[in-house]
């Protein structure tokens, strides 16, 4: 579990008002960032790279109600991550193969599974903002 700083989502949501791309139903995602992160996200990135090694991208990702990520994976990773900054509802599902099983993410939580898996996240059902952080892992 991580602790989120107070001023995280606002900050996010600072940088979705100064990039509004409309992506309709899939939400808003920031650009994918390398490298030096922004001062106010620079303890909670330099905290997931000391629990989970170098991160060779990341970015930020925001759905208002109804709003989600269709199936994908990372093929070129073999690890990747989801950090929850605020999460008022709305499971991430995985498949492999036939199987299918969810997580319910609580605030703080970072997710992280191989490159390869697939994974859809589902609607948001609530009228709050959902909000994550996505990463994409160097291998070691």
């Amino acid at each position: 579990m991580f602790l989120i700083p107070d001023d995280l989502a606002g900050n996010i949501q600072h940088l979705r008002e100064l990039d509004p791309r409309d992506r309709g139903t899939r939400g808003w995602q920031s650009r994918p960032y390398t490298g030096q992160p922004f001062p106010w996200f620079d303890a909670v990135y330099r905290a997931v790279e000391a629990q989970e090694g170098p991160i060779d991208s990341w970015w930020f990702n925001v759905n208002t109600q109804g709003e989600h990520t269709g199936w994908h994976s990372h093929l070129r990773w073999s690890k990747v991550g989801v950090l929850y900054v605020q999460i008022p509802g709305g499971d991430i599902e995985f498949r492999q193969g036939g199987a299918y099983w969810r997580e319910t993410p609580k605030q703080g939580d970072l997710l992280v599974f191989p490159g390869g898996l697939e994974h859809r996240v589902l609607p948001n059902p609530s009228t709050d903002v959902r909000i994550s952080v996505a990463f994409n892992f160097k291998k070691r």
